[in-house]
């Protein structure tokens, strides 16, 4: 555990002016929420500190930092609990049967590809065009897939899992996305994002630009939402958009080193 601590400090005390005006941001964005809501509940706390975490996590995966992994590992577990409490399943599925999980397995892949000057950074790579195309038809056949899947099996799901665990209060988690257009931007961010985590383990540089895409389409179903947790996420998703751009330029960099 000191191991971890010890690699968390060293890449949070590395930080930069830039990756520094991020958190900074995102802390006073959090303090806005505060203000606005006039009161501070678990839930917006919650909400808060995931934001907090979530930003710490991309700038240091914009580094190329092994780091970023601890602090995706502790966002994932809060952002499950968001989402359940939002309806936003899709997605909360994903990251708790696959995001938390990969976790794990991104830290072990990038200890792999760790440079040899105590950067804790990592050697990154491009993907052939090959790889991008077969990358594109995923993520465009798994959206229509899962978009579907809910509209025609989420019900029957939600029914099964009552029947099975007759003590747990399924019912009341019906389906019911504020907005119409919340499903497919839930079906898109969750199959983009799965694939998007993978190439991120794969340690491809174009992951960056998919995380972009995904951003935007995440602050599009937040903006939609009536949720207490709204404005933190939004928040947290626009600072993740303003990453991305800074991470499509580190890795670029990284990967002609």
């Amino acid at each position: 555990m000191n191991k971890y601590l010890d690699i968390a400090k060293k890449s949070v005390t590395g930080l930069n002016k830039f990756e520094v005006t991020l958190l900074i941001t995102i802390l006073a964005l959090t303090a806005i929420g505060f203000l606005i809501k006039g009161e501070v509940t678990i839930n917006t706390t919650i909400a808060a500190i995931a934001a907090i975490l979530g930003v710490f996590c991309v700038v240091l995966g914009a580094k190329g930092s092994i780091a970023n992994w601890i602090f995706g590992t502790v966002e994932a577990f809060l952002h499950i609990y968001i989402c359940f409490f939002t309806h936003i399943y899709g997605d909360m599925l994903q990251r708790l049967v696959y995001n938390l999980p990969m976790q794990f397995v991104g830290w072990k892949k990038w200890k792999k590809r760790m440079r040899d000057d105590n950067s804790q950074t990592i050697h990154t790579r491009y993907m052939t065009w090959q790889q991008r195309f077969l990358t594109a038809v995923a993520v465009a056949t798994g959206t229509l897939a899962l978009g579907v899947f809910l509209i025609y099996f989420g019900p029957w799901m939600i029914d099964t899992l009552q029947a099975v665990l007759p003590d747990m209060q399924f019912k009341t988690l019906k389906l019911d996305y504020d907005h119409p257009m919340q499903l497919w931007l839930d079906s898109f961010t969750t199959v983009m994002s799965v694939i998007t985590m993978y190439v991120s383990v794969k340690a491809f540089v174009e992951q960056w630009y998919m995380w972009l895409a995904i951003n935007v389409a995440y602050i599009a179903m937040w903006l939609m939402s009536a949720s207490e947790f709204s404005f933190m996420t939004v928040a947290k998703y626009s600072v993740y958009l303003i990453n991305s751009f800074y991470g499509i330029y580190m890795w670029n960099k990284l990967s002609k080193d």
